[in-house]
């Protein structure tokens, strides 16, 4: 046999260095999210022993003698040296224990367990009708510039970048909700409950703790319509708070993308409208609009807590508000600890959807 008929191989197989580079970066990216985390949390755990507050007194009741807060700070292990403190914490932490509840007087993971589906039902939902709408619109804005879509459209997006989201809630109570009859002006009053829907009155089953989801599994239009009723304040109130940035900047980046050179060359090979504007200019135009989605998601995972306090939705949000009032500090961290991975989690997925709209992103990787 001829020698150097094959050639030799000095390295790994192409798809191997992919897979390990992949590995890789999926490692760096979970450093990152415990590094980021433990920041976090450090820097919350310090300023819940300097704020002017004491814990032990709160847990023990403002009645309680001088006795009873200090057995009550032995229990809480509030006497320990705050190093002590902080490794106990860091510890329970690795083990999925947020510690207890001044204020609930029950394990912290349970209470959110019992709050965050209804938060997520609330953030899902509102996401995902001003991601699309915003996306439509600015795109409807930048293909057809002129024109009385275009005056509303540029009212839309002043309009709500300008506004606070707690005015905006409060608008929406007061002219829709005026009538019992047509939108509910709070979610529950049984606070804390999982989900948004009275499910024993609605004839269905709690299988998630998010009203709408639960619906749909049972199959139920009746509960579908009342918890899209109940739903439908705090959602309008979050979208026209956020749709304006995302139909400004879509607009902005499609129009930039459609006085391309690539795309006037391809309106000549004869290509349909569609193809150009929203194969390829648009696909290229979402990379700025994911990364700005992206960071609004990732803020809605804290910022959520005004609007579930102002419509009494019974979510992580209106748990925070509650825990911060009592200064309940084991809750507070635990909120922090979770709305800190979310927001790193969200962003390193966005961060994995961009080579799906540039291939080259995948190319370089």
């Amino acid at each position: 046999m001829t020698q150097g008929r094959y050639p030799e191989v000095t390295g790994p197989a192409p798809g191997l260095r992919f897979g390990a580079g992949r590995l890789a970066r999926f490692a760096k990216g979970v450093v990152w999210l415990l590094v980021v985390v433990l920041v976090a949390v450090s820097i919350t755990f310090a300023l819940s022993r300097i704020v002017p507050a004491d814990p032990a007194r709160l847990a023990a009741g403002l009645e309680a003698g001088p006795e009873q807060v200090e057995r009550v700070r032995q229990d809480m292990g509030l006497d320990d040296p705050v190093m002590v403190q902080y490794v106990r914490y860091i510890t329970g932490l690795v083990r999925g224990d947020f510690g207890d509840s001044i204020r609930t007087r029950g394990p912290i993971l349970d209470d959110v367990v019992e709050a965050l589906p209804a938060s997520i039902e609330l953030i899902v939902v509102s996401f995902t009708i001003f991601a699309a709408l915003g996306i439509l619109a600015g795109a409807a804005w930048a293909y057809w510039p002129r024109g009385v879509h275009a005056v509303l459209l540029r009212v839309v997006a002043v309009a709500g970048s300008a506004v606070p989201v707690f005015w905006v809630g409060l608008l929406l109570q007061i002219f829709l909700a005026a009538r019992p009859d047509w939108f509910p002006l709070v979610a529950r009053l049984d606070f804390p409950v999982a989900g948004n829907l009275n499910h024993e009155a609605a004839g269905i089953a709690e299988v998630t703790g998010a009203g709408l989801l639960d619906a749909l599994i049972a199959r139920s239009p009746s509960a579908m319509w009342e918890a899209a009723r109940v739903l439908f304040l705090p959602v309008m109130t979050i979208v026209i708070h956020n749709i304006a940035l995302t139909i400004a900047l879509t607009r902005s980046s499609l129009a930039d993308q459609l006085d391309r050179e690539y795309v006037r060359a391809a309106r000549a090979r004869g290509l349909s409208e569609w193809r150009v504007v929203v194969v390829d200019a648009l696909r290229n135009a979402l990379n700025p609009v994911v990364t700005m989605l992206g960071l609004q998601l990732g803020w809605l995972l804290g910022g959520v807590v005004i609007v579930e306090v102002i419509f009494s939705w019974p979510g992580i949000g209106l748990y925070a508000f509650s825990s911060f009032q009592s200064f309940d500090y084991n809750a507070i961290m635990a909120i922090t600890v979770l709305a800190t991975a979310g927001f790193v989690l969200v962003n390193a997925l966005v961060g994995q959807i961009y080579p799906l709209l540039d291939p080259r992103i995948k190319e370089a990787r």
